[in-house]
């Protein structure tokens, strides 16, 4: 339930909270898009010069890693030409030719600086030496390497950050590893060339230590990365999307700041990271003093709403104190130089006080009156409590007269008039209902004994649904006066039923006599009377969508449909309106 403020608190606290909302909203939307407008203009400017100096860092590394695939493009060319001459040889020349192919590598090793090592995978005898920068690695030893799978679909590919052991311990290396084919086109050998991480990070170094860099192959592949490697490896997904999706740009990820940049005719990209709270530092700063000024604004707007509050506040007060204090003997005077609003608020309530005084004298004759007359009614009115006293005493009578048939009927009578007398509710669960007519039945089945049957078919769970009440007595009794009149068996069936979880349906079935067709008209004034109080309390309560069918059953007898709404609680609406109201549409 939704609370007004303005009809609950006090005018000053309205006041007050209202002035300082709207100014703290105020203030608070000047300072955020002042933050967010100043963030998007860093945010651009950064990207701009970024996005320039990753085109830089373009050009310099492809210069550098263009040489490395040159270059062992022709040491692979080399390496196919002496070794199908070593085929041809005997072992000396075999030895004198693997010698020759560690040579020419080693000067491809001493010629370019960047490179730390190189191994060939194939089968010429195995060397490996950490002394050595040229190694020769069984060709079966290369399906078991991690990288393998790089280079199963491709005549070469680079390699991502791994070790390998060296004279100096184990050493991080990037690698470029090319396949080696002979003149019939089948590759018999693979040439892996080692460049350290730190030569290799220097490629794509910058001055400013607060960026982070990863290099990613054609493949989207991570290479290397200066700075947080682990946040390329979690956002790796993420930054391969980008990069799909567009070849330069730029995105917030966080607290990080992705600038990415790649070319068509380059098989690498370039991602730098920045810290956005790095970069916003000195918007937030700006921000920052903004905000001072606000809340200062704040502060200073919240001393001038509470002076005005206190200023309209006070002749409130006043008049609630002198209604506080208002008494027949004592009156609280009121100020009379306020010339506006307050001070026809205060006149009106003199007029009213006045007023009060002469009606109170009229009511005290009007309360004499009132009091007699409620003593008069109280002596009229019946007390249930002594009809079931008076049903007990009878009933021991009949128990010390040895008259069990009717102590028994007195007993369920009893209990049928405190079911009927004891709930003053409209609306009643169905299972005291039943209980009632149970009562009923029970009284009439002392009379009719062995003759008389009855049945109740209702599912636990509608039990507990609620029925206008004392519902089924006009009807089960009508059963009794007019269809079980002159008959030696009698049969009563009460079923209830929901019909598509929207209408409760109760029908009263017996076995007694039909319905003639002029019924409507002969009917006795009691039956009548019933059956057209039920009918109208249904229609008040629910609407005239809701109500009761009489006509005969087609096993004989006479058959009474009732049709409910579906009610899980007595202030459950129902119909057209409430079940309390008495008007309806």
């Amino acid at each position: 339930m939704r609370v007004n403020p303005f009809k609950t608190l006090r005018i000053d606290v309205v006041f007050f909270f209202g002035f300082a909302l709207i100014v703290a909203i105020l203030v608070g939307l000047i300072v955020w898009f002042s933050y967010i407008n100043g963030s998007k203009e860093i945010a651009g400017n950064t990207s701009y010069y970024q996005q320039k100096l990753l085109i830089e860092l373009h050009k310099k590394l492809n210069t550098n890693l263009e040489d490395i695939e040159q270059s062992s493009n022709t040491a692979a060319q080399n390496f196919n030409d002496q070794y199908e001459e070593m085929l041809d040889g005997n072992a000396y020349d075999q030895v004198r030719g693997q010698a020759s192919i560690r040579s020419q590598l080693n000067n491809y090793v001493f010629g370019m600086p960047i490179l730390q090592s190189i191994h060939v995978y194939s089968d010429l005898t195995p060397s490996y030496n950490v002394q050595d920068f040229v190694q020769f690695l069984p060709i079966g030893q290369m399906e078991r390497e991690a990288w393998y799978d790089d280079l199963r679909n491709s005549d070469y590919a680079w390699l991502s950050e791994r070790t390998i052991k060296t004279n100096s311990g184990d050493t991080s290396v990037i690698s470029f590893a090319r396949k080696v084919y002979n003149r019939f086109n089948r590759a018999f050998a693979v040439m892996v060339f080692n460049v350290r991480v730190p030569a290799f990070q220097s490629l794509i170094a910058t001055e400013d230590s607060r960026s982070n860099l990863a290099l990613l192959d054609a493949t989207d592949k991570l290479i290397t990365s200066t700075g947080d490697e682990a946040f390329f490896q979690q956002h790796e997904a993420q930054i391969k999307a980008q990069l799909d999706s567009r070849t330069n740009g730029a995105k917030r990820t966080g607290d990080e700041f992705l600038v990415w940049s790649s070319s068509l005719d380059s098989q690498w990209s370039l991602v730098e990271i920045t810290s956005w709270s790095q970069i916003t530092a000195g918007s937030l700063k700006q921000t920052k003093v903004i905000l001072a000024l606000g809340i200062a604004t704040i502060v200073m707007i919240l001393l001038l709403a509470v002076f005005l509050s206190r200023q309209f506040v006070k002749p409130i007060g006043l008049v609630l104190k002198a209604m506080s204090n208002f008494s027949l003997s004592k009156r609280t005077p009121l100020p009379d130089d306020y010339k506006n609003e307050f001070g026809r608020l205060f006149q009106g309530y003199e007029k009213l006080t006045y007023r009060i005084e002469e009606l109170y004298d009229s009511l005290e004759q009007q309360h004499e009156q009132q009091r007699a007359a409620e003593i008069k009614a109280l002596q009229m009115m019946i007390n249930p409590h002594f009809l079931y006293n008076s049903l007990d005493q009878v009933n021991w009578m009949a128990i010390e007269a040895s008259q069990p048939q009717i102590s028994s009927m007195l007993s369920h009578l009893g209990q049928f008039f405190r079911l009927a007398l004891s709930n003053s509710d409209s609306l009643v669960p169905l299972s005291e209902e039943l209980a009632h007519i149970e009562s009923y039945l029970q009284f009439q089945k002392i009379r009719w004994e062995d003759r008389l049957e009855y049945r109740f078919i209702a599912a636990d769970e509608v039990k507990s649904l609620f029925v206008p009440k004392i519902i089924l007595q006009p009807f089960v009794e009508n059963a009794f006066i007019h269809g079980f009149h002159g008959k030696r068996q009698a049969s009563l069936i009460i079923t209830v039923s929901i019909l598509e979880g929207q209408m409760l349906q109760i029908t009263v079935m017996d076995n007694g006599r039909q319905l003639q067709e002029n019924w409507m008209e002969k009917r006795s004034a009691k039956g009548g009377y019933g059956l057209r109080n039920v009918r109208e309390r249904i229609t008040a309560m629910f609407g005239s969508t809701y109500g009761f069918t009489l006509g005969n059953s087609p096993e004989g007898g006479t058959q009474a449909v009732i049709c409910l709404p579906v009610l899980y609680s007595p202030s459950v609406k129902g119909g057209t309106q409430h079940v309390e109201s008495s008007h309806h549409r």
